[in-house]
């Protein structure tokens, strides 16, 4: 029970601000090049922290409010049914939703059988057509990650479906104080660093080799990005991506009790805001057969540096419809 009791207690306000946009990835930054998708094996329930950690990392789709009554929806209960779910990690304040941007999109593909998972990460720097997201404003061509200030998740939503040229089922914005929680919840997540990482923006400062991150350790990791690496979106893409491995390891350890992700998964729903009801996202984290996660299969929408904005990268449209095409049922 200390551990249930834990999962209740846990939270701090997040105290740091997020950090300014930079200049992004230009040629040298995978210019037209396709990054294959790598397969790496997961463990059962790991549909309930995918999406969340997908701060890459990505699934805790609930909300509080509602009840252990409210009934499945058709689409979610039906055996057979592929589901697109987005994933919106937000810089958002608690209570404060002016001015948030989606500073993490994901896009999961959960198939009939349920495996593999596909989590297909969205730079927030891509150019894509926005609106109209609210009266009197008109369609415009700018960078995803200012949606959600733009019209709110489904700004975004929309966004992503014209984009990829897929229909999405359902959405969930996690705030980075909720992820912060939910790497509390689990005891840290483990990461094996080649080499020390400090960046001073998000408040990263990590010596090499195995480290136990907590929760403001994980969110300085996945957020950082100016002085570690690159400096691009799609090295801290990369970052994020074996953030949510590691993380999806340390939940199949914690989350094979049911009282356990239970108790997690309530826990999460003050961090989330999603239109999937908690008796939804319990079905399936807990469904062995299907939601399984067996397999998990990461990628990135291919880009090239924008010629006409330095600040933007444009996706290549072969390959991203490629990637999508599985999305599309």
């Amino acid at each position: 029970m200390d551990d249930l009791r834990m999962l209740r207690d846990l939270g701090r306000d997040l105290e740091h601000e997020p950090p300014p946009t930079l200049a992004r990835q230009r040629s040298r930054l995978l210019a037209g090049r396709r990054r294959r998708p790598r397969r790496r094996a997961a463990l059962v329930g790991l549909v309930a922290v995918l999406t969340a950690a997908l701060l890459a990392a990505p699934v805790l789709l609930l909300r509080a409010e509602r009840s252990s009554q409210e009934p499945l929806t058709e689409r979610t209960q039906r055996p057979g049914t592929a589901l697109n779910i987005l994933i919106i990690g937000s810089d958002r304040r608690r209570g404060d939703p002016v001015g948030a941007r989606a500073d993490t999109i994901v896009l999961l593909h959960l198939p009939a059988g349920r495996k593999p998972v596909t989590a297909v990460s969205i730079p927030r720097d891509s150019a894509v057509r926005i609106g109209p997201c609210k009266p009197g404003a008109a369609t415009r061509t700018d960078r995803i990650g200012a949606a959600l200030a733009e019209g709110g998740p489904g700004c975004v939503r929309k966004a992503v479906e014209t984009a990829a040229k897929v229909k999405i089922d359902h959405h969930a914005v996690v705030d980075f104080a909720g992820l912060k929680r939910m790497v509390d919840a689990l005891g840290g997540v483990e990461i094996t660093l080649p080499r020390a990482m400090a960046d001073r923006q998000s408040g990263l400062s990590v010596p090499a080799g195995r480290q136990i991150l907590d929760g403001d350790q994980a969110l300085a990791y996945i957020r950082a990005r100016r002085e570690v690496g690159d400096g691009s979106d799609l090295d801290r893409i990369r970052r994020q991506q074996q953030f949510m491995k590691a993380l999806a390891r340390r939940a199949g350890e914690r989350l094979s009790s049911p009282d356990w992700l239970a108790a997690f998964l309530r826990m999460a729903a003050g961090a989330v805001d999603s239109d999937l009801g908690f008796r939804e996202m319990h079905a399936l984290a807990r469904s062995p057969g299907r939601a399984g996660l067996n397999d998990l299969v990461l990628a990135t929408v291919p880009v090239a540096p924008d010629r006409t904005d330095p600040n933007r990268v444009v996706w290549h449209p072969a390959r991203a419809d490629r990637l999508f095409a599985p999305f599309r049922h």
